[in-house]
């Protein structure tokens, strides 16, 4: 990503006030790298519980930034500041976890809704409750 088209993906956060909160970035200056910089929208404990979970953030990812940022503020409850998690849902075509909902307005419950079905975000919480029972059990092995 160029230094011109990082700072569009910043002004965007910027203007959703989520420029501190959401967006991370990686910086390689080594030698013949090109001094290569790449941005991620943070979006952990969002889909799955305890995990540090980034997006990233592709020069193709601006226009779809751009959009969500636009329907954000179509709803006009003061839900910017949820840009970089509405992205990487939309990127990654998967509502929020259930229990993420309690805080939502209900424009914004909708706008996570549209990004997948109820059957698929069903189906990624039963992989996400296989891997954790998988976990418990390793832990309960290993401690015998």
């Amino acid at each position: 990503m160029t230094p011109y088209e990082a700072a569009e993906v910043l002004a965007l956060f910027e203007e959703a006030e989520g420029f501190d909160n959401g967006l991370s970035w990686r910086v390689d200056m080594s030698p013949g790298a090109g001094r290569e910089m790449r941005l991620y929208a943070e979006c952990s404990d969002l889909f799955s519980w305890a995990t540090a979970d980034f997006e990233e953030i592709t020069v193709a990812d601006v226009p779809p930034l751009r959009q969500a940022l636009e329907d954000l503020k179509a709803l006009r409850s003061h839900d910017e500041g949820q840009l970089g998690h509405l992205f990487a849902a939309r990127k990654r075509r998967m509502r929020p976890q259930r229990p993420c909902y309690r805080d939502f307005t209900a424009g914004l419950a909708a706008l996570y809704d549209a990004c997948c079905t109820e059957e698929e975000r069903a189906e990624a919480d039963r992989r996400d409750a296989a891997w954790w029972i998988a976990v418990a059990r390793k832990i309960r092995e290993e401690r015998r």
